[in-house]
């Protein structure tokens, strides 16, 4: 027969005392659920005696009952339960105490036979078994068995329809499990008692030793010591000692008490992590274990107790053991989840906001969220009505920014036009003296002539001047030609020197060897480094009084890439920041007598170049300003 077992995975520390499950009562039964002492009327169903070696109220012991009862009713049992508790170990009663158990037991139930007799230690199974005719003359045996404590059955098979719960061994896993949460561990301590389950944890401990010394950590048994001496040697324990509790039955000053109310306190007095096989043990002390499921065991042999006999062979059923660590003693210990293995299961830990209150958090998130989206939908609208005044308003200011430059061009084309004349008869009236000079061989003719070949020189400038003006003004497309860097910058200082030189300002050039040449009008650029060098004596000038250096402009030259940067720095103080990004606009001066296109024409220069213009400014020291311009190609 088989028996499948459902039920709680409760963990119960693997090899830890078997399912000695135990509760409390003193050699004198309790029947379950409230039945009286005394035996009374057989049931419709018959009888059934749950028979324990220890107290009632032993948690081990309250977990099977609650797994055997709802094993028992999901497997349609019908019969009268009864639970005796022989209180063994509070009552410090071992060995041959159980013949007197014994004796008392059929003496109790005389005339009152079982129909099923459930032993939950070896002790109580050998008792049952060597008193059966009298107790279940007629009846079966649901023996619950600890690996290591089961019956040779081939000499005594018994009744066919007998069955049993076997627990299966922990140790082996319980130590993996040790390592894999603490992989620093070094050593194991193993601790117990032998008073009421000798060779169980003889077995016990053996398995534990082959699993440490396997695994390449220390090993060391500590057995039968009183509480008082065990928390000193444990206290003198070196860091990287784990313990495995197999069980005291004996506390502080040899009080009767629980295994688990035992690890309690020593877990409490001890700085070291206990692991238990037990699943009573997690919770109160243990930091885990790969444990005995006292409720799944007590499933089973509810479900064996229901089964109706039928004579089929002997059934046994193994229930597997469970994982089980403490949530607090894992953060204790520093123990992240990512070491416990994937099917472990965590008790005690606190339940999280969202596990408390996830449909509260949900309906406040969607709230929020409703929100949120209105709130931007607001913002949102509020930001496109100020773009869109904002717009307007660059519109209208670039409106009448194109008024003004409307005027300034025709202003320009006007004032091109009148200045030809008069740059026209200059030229006349330069070219007639310098005729009539030509024969002269005076002292002063020679330097006369140089003055008027000056004039002659600047006033054709001019006119190219003007000429430039009137084709960016008309944006008339003109036909860039090969310009010597070197060369240009030699006539911007001849002709920028006068003025320098009557300010005292210093100028440095610094040419890089070998430019190439740029593609571009040679009076365009010379006009546009002619405007930056002006702008920067007249921000020395204007800072002359709060300076203690003497005013200085550097022209720098040199070759970036596909194009040759032309550079004027100065130490005129550089530009208010408020001002940086207004310069570049026509009509924006720093200067209070200022027109404010120098730049704006310079920049102009630099589009009609394919090139670029940047400013970069230092507030108190100086500006820099670079005009890029395209190398020529051929």
């Amino acid at each position: 027969m088989e028996f499948p077992v459902k039920g709680v995975r409760s963990c119960v520390g693997r090899g830890a005392i078997a399912v000695a499950l135990a509760v409390v009562a003193p050699l004198a039964g309790v029947v379950a659920g409230g039945a009286p002492d005394a035996p009374g009327p057989a049931g419709p169903g018959g009888r059934i005696l749950v028979f324990d070696e220890q107290g009632q109220t032993r948690p081990a012991f309250v977990q099977f009952m609650e797994g055997f009862r709802a094993g028992y009713a999901e497997g349609g049992g019908q019969r009268e339960v009864f639970v005796e508790n022989l209180d063994m170990a509070r009552l410090g009663r071992v060995g041959g105490d159980a013949d007197t158990a014994a004796a008392w037991l059929v003496e109790k139930y005389r005339d009152r036979p079982f129909d099923v007799l459930v032993p939950t230690t070896v002790v109580t199974r050998d008792i049952v078994v060597a008193d059966r005719d009298r107790l279940a003359p007629r009846g079966r045996i649901i023996a619950v068995e600890r690996v290591s404590e089961e019956p040779d059955r081939s000499d005594r098979p018994g009744d066919p329809n007998d069955g049993a719960v076997r627990i299966l061994p922990t140790e082996a896993d319980t130590v993996a499990l040790v390592r894999r949460l603490l992989p620093l561990t070094s050593r194991v301590v193993f601790i117990g008692e032998t008073a009421h389950h000798a060779t169980f944890t003889s077995s016990q401990m053996a398995r534990v030793r082959d699993a440490v010394l396997a695994a390449g950590l220390e090993y060391e048994p500590i057995l039968d010591l009183p509480v008082e001496e065990l928390l000193v040697r444990l206290r003198d324990e070196p860091a990287g000692t784990a313990v495995i509790y197999a069980g005291y039955w004996r506390g502080e000053r040899g009080r009767a008490s629980f295994p688990a109310e035992v690890l309690r306190s020593l877990a409490a007095e001890s700085n070291l992590p206990f692991f238990g096989m037990l699943d009573t043990y997690v919770g109160r002390g243990a930091v885990g274990g790969v444990c005995f499921d006292t409720h799944a065991i007590g499933v089973a042999a509810g479900r064996l107790a229901a089964a109706t006999p039928d004579g089929a062979p002997f059934a046994s059923i193994d229930v597997a053991p469970v994982c089980r660590v403490d949530g607090p003693l894992l953060a204790r210990f520093g123990i992240p989840d990512s070491r416990l293995p994937p099917d472990c299961v965590v008790i005690n830990r606190e339940p999280t906001l969202w596990s408390r209150y996830r449909w509260q958090i949900l309906a406040g998130a969607a709230l929020v969220a409703v929100e949120t989206a209105l709130i931007a939908a607001l913002l949102a609208q509020s930001r496109l009505r100020r773009r869109a005044e904002r717009l307007v308003s660059e519109q209208r200011d670039q409106i009448t920014h194109a008024g003004r430059v409307s005027m300034l061009g025709q202003f320009a084309a006007s004032l091109a036009h009148e200045l030809g004349q008069p740059l026209g008869a200059i030229l006349n009236n330069v070219e007639a003296a310098t005729l009539l000079l030509r024969d002269d061989r005076s002292e002063n003719a020679a330097e006369l002539r140089a003055i008027l070949a000056d004039i002659a020189a600047d006033d054709a400038r001019a006119g190219v001047v003007l000429d430039r003006i009137r084709f960016m003004v008309r944006r008339q497309r003109f036909s860039p030609g090969p310009v010597d860097v070197p060369a240009l910058l030699r006539a911007v200082l001849s002709l920028a020197g006068p003025r320098l030189g009557a300010e005292r300002v210093e100028v440095g050039v610094t040419c890089d060897p070998e430019l190439p040449l740029v593609a571009g009008d040679e009076v365009l650029l010379q006009q546009a480094l002619l405007n930056l060098v002006g702008n920067s004596a007249d921000a020395i000038r204007a800072t002359a009084g709060g300076r203690q250096q003497p005013g200085a402009i550097s022209i720098r030259a040199r070759r970036e890439r596909d194009s040759v940067e032309l550079a004027v720095i100065d130490n005129g103080g550089g530009i208010a920041d408020p001002m940086l990004e207004q310069v570049l606009e026509p009509f924006q001066s720093t200067k209070s007598d200022g027109l404010g296109m120098g730049l704006p024409i310079v920049r102009a220069i630099a589009e009609q170049h394919d090139g670029t213009l940047r400013l970069e400014n230092e507030p108190g020291r100086g500006l820099t300003v670079s005009l890029r311009v395209p190398v020529w190609r051929e």
